[in-house]
């Protein structure tokens, strides 16, 4: 599912909810407040969409294992929890924040520096592999099989 979808999705939940606040007769604040979200979550889905449109010149794929991805998201819901019970539960989220700051410099490679440190290489040239007489017929026979189950089953339907 690509990500702008997710996010506009949550935005047409978001709708769907503040339009059913109207019929149990909510005050105009309360939908107007919960409007003003959904209108955010649609910004933020228009940056998302726009954001994943653009090709980048370095490769996607992030590691998913960070930890200090994680302390960043446990320093995040110990401030918002500190926002619904009280406010001293906010301070607490520095100490996540600090630890996610020591685990980003540890993932991170200090500039310069290669993830492998031998520079050996260890692959040698790339060699055409031989032709396998066997492969072609063995795909044409598939072919043909396939092609003959679909023909039986379009048949069945019938």
């Amino acid at each position: 599912m690509k990500p702008a979808g997710v996010v506009l999705g949550w935005a047409a939940v978001n709708a769907v909810l503040a339009s059913i606040m109207f019929a149990y007769g909510e005050s105009l604040e309360f939908i107007g407040l919960y409007g003003l979200a959904v209108l955010g979550t649609v910004v933020v889905g228009v940056v998302v969409f726009l954001a994943n449109r653009r090709q980048l010149s370095w490769p996607r794929h992030m590691p998913g294992g960070s930890a200090s991805a994680g302390f960043l998201g446990l320093a995040a819901i110990l401030f918002a929890v500190g926002f619904v019970f009280t406010p001293w539960l906010s301070y607490l989220a520095v100490f996540p924040v600090l630890l996610a700051v020591v685990a980003f410099r540890r993932e991170r490679l200090p500039a310069g520096r290669l993830p492998a440190s031998s520079t050996e290489v260890r692959s040698g040239p790339l060699r055409p592999e031989p032709a396998r007489p066997g492969e072609e017929k063995a795909a044409k026979a598939v072919g043909f099989v396939a092609a003959a189950l679909a023909a039986v089953r379009r048949r069945g339907r019938s």
